[in-house]
């Protein structure tokens, strides 16, 4: 064959360029149309998480089926980019088994730890022990008022202040007496007070304040004219 009939070294490079493009083309409109497909089911699902699996899954991969060209692996290509919405679901349905899974053992959890607060913690048997020990006694609604009124006492009545309408100790009223207690000797407070089995504990002068864990509970201090909890410890009634 003579050489003139012979494709010179630069049309060789011209003819796998076009070649390579062309197939740039068509993983491109190839992994588009995955990429699509894979979007409109994910929308079905109602879930930004999944949608948000659905883009990323379809941006990672068209970024490997690029790479895969670049190597001269176009077949590897047009397999990945048919592969997307496999993928997705594949990452999907993981997703849902995940929360699924962390859904029941938080579930489970929170029922072990409410059956453990009721049948190892609930404090009224000791509370009822206390009482027929002397140490505390159930408080009145005049105990509850009697405090009220020595704080507007100490802060407003003494200093010829009218006592506002915001006041927050004339919510000390509301306090469910069927769960408040009056504090008669030294006394330690039981494990427990704390949620659904929070009380409220009446300290009058002269009585030691209790010791241990107060828990969600509250005490009222007639030495200081306090109300004191976990959260606070100040002059104000709310806790």
């Amino acid at each position: 064959m003579s050489k003139e009939h012979e494709p010179s070294g630069h049309q060789t490079a011209l003819s796998l360029n076009e070649s390579r493009w062309a197939t740039y083309l068509g993983v491109t409109i190839v992994t588009g149309a995955s990429a699509f497909l894979s979007f409109l089911i994910s929308a079905f699902s109602i879930s930004k998480v999944v949608i948000q699996i659905s883009i990323w899954t379809s941006i990672v991969c068209f970024v490997f089926v690029l790479t895969l060209v670049s190597k001269n692996r176009a077949g590897f290509a047009f397999l990945l980019s048919l592969a997307i919405t496999p993928i997705t679901i594949g990452l999907a349905v993981l997703y849902f088994n995940t929360e699924s899974i962390r859904a029941d053992v938080a579930r489970e959890s929170e029922q072990i730890g409410q059956s453990i607060v009721a049948k190892f913690v609930d404090p009224q048997p000791s509370l009822d022990r206390a009482i027929q020990a002397g140490s505390i006694r159930k408080a009145t609604l005049e105990d509850i008022k009697a405090f009220r009124d020595a704080y507007l006492e100490k802060k407003y009545a003494k200093n010829s202040l009218p006592v506002p309408e915001n006041e927050t100790a004339l919510s000390v009223t509301h306090v469910n007496v069927s769960r408040a207690y009056v504090v008669l000797k030294k006394f330690t407070y039981p494990s427990g007070l704390v949620n659904e089995y929070r009380v409220v504990f009446l300290v009058p002068i002269g009585v030691p304040n209790p010791s241990g864990e107060l828990g969600h509970s509250a005490v009222y201090d007639f030495a200081t004219l306090t109300v004191g909890c976990n959260l606070a410890r100040t002059g104000s009634i709310s806790c």
